[in-house]
């Protein structure tokens, strides 16, 4: 009779589900209770054994318990843990000095030389060159906002790139945000590097307009809608009543009126050949037009050049070998000798020991095929017979360089030239 009253009791369900939340509270109670004290505690010992380490650095850098340090290091420690610890702390001192060093090569150096030139007129005393080389498609920050915050800095005349500033990737983005950032109005010449892509295509283009829109490169292409001059052969800068022949290293040896003839036969043949509908012809026919279009360049410079005009060339690769000695002869038919060549490609040697110095530069006709290179070589001023050249350190690392991809102990360098009719110091044999 009870268990029938109980079921038939209407309020036992609402008694029970009141039992059950009083009884899930008190656990929640308890919980929080255990979570509280847990919390304390564990406050507290974290509290009680940072200050026990605290106290103990400070003992150990006050020089206290020096005895009992020692005591300990000779008893626990073994040889062979003695050896470990010293190899520990000499590999984090070569670690540490490793990440300085990249450290520092990620910042960009502005280097100013003068540079002598005998009988330079007084309209160029003082001209500032603006030279840089191997970019390969590097950002030096955020459109290149810190390499562009060292140049915009600087006053020149003329900005010079010496080739692999796109590079082997192909990318010309890094080269275009330098041009759009800088905010010079002086020139820019360019020519390319090993490592660039062309610079002529395979195969023209379908297009219109102008011949280098049908032969050359993209990236070249970008690079003059954006304002500087690609230097295919000789270009003419004059200031005052003085004169500066700008050409590229590559001219230079050439005997213009015989290569003009020689291609000048050939785009006849072409020319009838591409009437007749050869497909060869098609397409060789633009790339030999614009090889006329250089040598009839060429052979204007060397006609129109004087002993009195500067003459500077543009190489990428830095000459080793002395110039042709007719060169500049009259009825030699080649340009006379440049006054200064401008060169890069070596980037500085890439790794720099110090006081040694950079250990390879590739330079396969330099004595040791590049190894252990004589130091004028790598970097800097040097005579090659009455010539001077300067090699700019550069900005980034070629892939021609036998040696991880990345410089070592070498700063990237934006090099400024400053020419000069007076005798230098580096002239004289002087330096630094």
């Amino acid at each position: 009779m009870a268990k029938k009253k109980q079921a038939s009791d209407p309020d036992a369900p609402r008694r029970r589900k009141k039992r059950k939340k009083k009884k899930q509270s008190g656990e929640r109670s308890v919980t929080f209770m255990k979570l509280s004290r847990g919390v304390r505690r564990g406050s507290a010992t974290v509290t009680r054994y940072s200050r026990h380490i605290l106290s103990g650095f400070n003992d150990f850098t006050s020089g206290k318990h020096d005895e009992k340090i020692n005591e300990f290091v000779k008893k626990r420690m073994s040889w062979v843990q003695k050896v470990r610890f010293s190899g520990f702390v000499v590999g984090s001192i070569v670690l540490l000095a490793l990440m300085l060093l990249l450290l520092n090569n990620s910042s960009i150096q502005v280097e100013e030389k003068t540079v002598s030139i005998a009988g330079l007129s007084s309209d160029f005393e003082g001209y500032r060159i603006v030279l840089l080389s191997d970019l390969h498609g590097r950002e030096y920050g955020d459109k290149q906002a810190t390499l562009l915050r060292r140049l915009n800095a600087q006053k020149y005349d003329m900005m010079v790139l010496a080739g692999d500033m796109v590079g082997k990737s192909g990318n010309p983005e890094a080269l275009y945000h330098l041009l759009e950032g800088k905010t010079s109005p002086a020139p820019v010449y360019f020519i390319a590097g090993d490592s660039d892509p062309g610079p002529l295509l395979a195969e023209p283009r379908d297009t219109t307009g102008l011949l280098e829109n049908y032969v050359l490169e993209d990236w070249i292409l970008g690079a003059i809608q954006r304002g500087a001059t690609y230097l295919s052969s000789p270009v003419l800068i004059e200031k005052g009543s003085s004169r500066l022949w700008l050409t590229p290293e590559s001219m230079l040896d050439i005997e213009a009126s015989p290569l003009l003839s020689q291609l000048n036969a050939q785009y006849r043949s072409e020319s009838g050949a591409y009437v007749n509908g050869s497909e060869a012809a098609r397409i060789t026919l633009p790339l030999t037009a614009w090889r006329v279009q250089c040598a009839e360049a060429l052979l204007n410079a060397v006609t129109s050049i004087e002993n009195s005009d500067l003459h500077i060339a543009v190489a990428h690769y830095p000459p080793i070998d002395p110039y042709n000695a007719a060169s500049g002869y009259s009825g030699s038919g080649m340009l006379r000798t440049p006054d200064l060549v401008l060169a890069g490609h070596y980037c500085g040697g890439g790794w720099k020991v110090p006081v040694f110095g950079a250990l390879y530069v590739p330079a396969i006709e330099a004595p040791r095929h590049g190894w252990f290179p004589e130091q004028s070589l790598v970097e800097g001023e040097r005579r090659l017979a009455n010539v001077t050249v300067y090699t700019t350190g550069g900005l980034a690392m070629t892939d021609a360089i036998k040696l991880p991809g990345f410089r070592m102990n070498n700063q990237p360098k934006i090099t400024i030239l400053t020419l000069t009719a007076a005798l230098t110091d580096d002239l004289l044999g002087i330096g630094s």
